[in-house]
């Protein structure tokens, strides 16, 4: 039996379908650059009533500053498992170390990006958790959809925005990344746990984005309060986490499956990927596997499957870096 990868160096598997069901008021056009207002730090007492009236939302905890919303409840679940019930909430004004897939470290300024990550124990098998970075990825873009922003995913783990008029880039086109995805495995004293990690850029001016590849949703002329859409972003993840619960991880009878391949960046289209052990994959990004691993097929036909590895999308009329 193949376990799927979720791990600090997983393959973030995101995909999207979005609707439009939980508590996100709608968005409004915004200026040119980012208000100090906008920066202020979260309300606790704020975010803890917005998460209540979330139904299964466990412990919710908002700190000041860290290094890694992620790392801490990593750390945490190790120490004493028990203080961290299912579906709580850790969240941060400023993640100064931030952790991407493969191990790379980000950071944004204080008070202008949404940054919290998860506690979720589901009773699936094991072979199943996999599909849980999806579950997260596919919360972001209905969030995003409930304040009025499409939102796509290439895959593994960036959640893109088009952003008409900006200068076309290798493997990305004139689409943006807003958003990305990481869930880790922690086995604990009371069983198998993943933490999942989100984080949305909200506030950011253009100046404030760590590479050309980013936007934020300010950049896509969209205003949203943090809290709000923590609520709404929680509400989705709720949702689709109980409906996989149901199904007994089962993605295809959730509905989970479907959705991914229906919303995907990158089904269909043609893709170079960078694989973790050296070399390059190209072909044709032609489904999702069981687990939720990319499926590529060459030229000759034959189909590979991607566990882990940098995608970039051959899009017409760009190059490939």
């Amino acid at each position: 039996m193949r376990v799927p990868t979720v791990s600090r160096a997983a393959d973030v598997r995101i995909c999207t379908n979005a609707r439009r069901p939980v508590g996100l008021r709608p968005a409004a056009t915004v200026g040119r650059v980012t208000d100090p207002a906008d920066r202020r730090p979260l309300d606790a007492a704020r975010v803890r009533a917005q998460l209540g009236a979330v139904p299964g939302v466990g412990r919710v905890e908002v700190v000041a500053t860290t290094p890694s919303t992620s790392a801490d409840l990593v750390a945490a679940l190790g120490r004493e498992p028990g203080k961290w019930p299912d579906r709580s909430v850790l969240v941060t004004d400023h993640q100064s170390a931030g952790r991407g897939r493969a191990g790379r470290a980000w950071q944004t300024p204080a008070g202008v990006a949404l940054t919290a990550s998860w506690v979720l124990r589901p009773a699936v098998p094991v072979e199943c958790l996999g599909w849980v970075p999806l579950l997260g990825g596919l919360a972001v873009v209905r969030a995003l959809a409930d304040v009025g922003v499409r939102a796509t995913v290439k895959w593994p783990n960036d959640v893109l925005v088009d952003h008409p008029g900006r200068v076309e880039l290798a493997g990305w086109g004139v689409r943006r990344k807003v958003a990305g995805v990481l869930a880790d495995l922690v086995p604990t004293s009371a069983g198998p746990a993943v933490v999942l990690g989100i984080g949305v850029n909200v506030h950011q001016a253009a100046a404030e984005l760590p590479v050309e590849s980013a936007t934020s949703l300010r950049g896509v002329g969209v205003e949203v309060d943090r809290a709000v859409l923590l609520a709404g972003l929680t509400g989705h993840l709720v949702d689709l986490d109980t409906r996989w619960r149901a199904a007994s991880g089962d993605a295809e009878a959730s509905g989970l499956a479907r959705a991914c391949a229906t919303s995907s960046a990158t089904l269909g289209a043609r893709v170079e990927v960078e694989l973790p052990g050296g070399g390059t994959l190209r072909g044709v990004a032609s489904g999702l596997g069981p687990d939720g691993a990319l499926v590529v097929t060459e030229a000759s036909g034959r189909t590979r499957t991607v566990l882990a590895g940098d995608v970039r999308l051959r899009l017409e009329g760009t190059r490939t870096a």
